[in-house]
């Protein structure tokens, strides 16, 4: 059976290799604020309230979104459950894998960025989610990098 193409897909993945260790990855891609600085569907999260919900506005649209993180540290997994104030369902999640693990040093890791189609999403909007995630791998690669930098940096002063 021939392969989907990737807009009629049920799902997406995108990876990247980053130069910063897998424990600083997972801490950072767990922190709705880091989040909020590269994901084009919730842009800027902040808190509601003393709950575990975020909300963040859509680069795309500025439709509001509404995040919940479950963080996983054992097995390097995050949850991203995505929907509305009142009801979410994972949809996203994030798999860090330690460099020494796929063939790297522990000073790398290797980052898995995924998403599943539910059956009734439109065509347009998975297409664009998947494109988004497919940028949204390198930003968040740029960004834990030059956090880890600025970070090296400040303890050497």
């Amino acid at each position: 059976m021939p392969a989907e193409p990737a807009n009629e897909s049920i799902a997406h993945q995108a990876a990247a290799h980053v130069a910063v260790p897998a424990r600083f990855a997972l801490e950072r891609l767990a922190d709705p604020g880091f989040v909020g600085g590269w994901a084009l569907g919730s842009m800027n999260l902040s808190r509601l309230g003393d709950s575990s919900v975020y909300r963040g506005h859509s680069l795309f649209d500025g439709s509001e979104a509404f995040v919940e993180f479950q963080p996983h540290p054992g097995t390097g997994l995050i949850d991203y459950h995505v929907g509305t104030q009142e009801a979410r369902s994972p949809r996203v999640s994030i798999r860090v894998v330690p460099g020494n693990v796929v063939g790297l040093d522990d000073g790398r890791c290797l980052v898995v960025l995924m998403a599943w189609r539910v059956h009734s999403t439109p065509y347009e909007r998975w297409n664009r989610t998947c494109r988004a995630h497919e940028a949204e791998i390198l930003i968040l690669k740029g960004q834990l990098e030059s956090a880890l930098a600025d970070s090296q940096r400040r303890e050497q002063t």
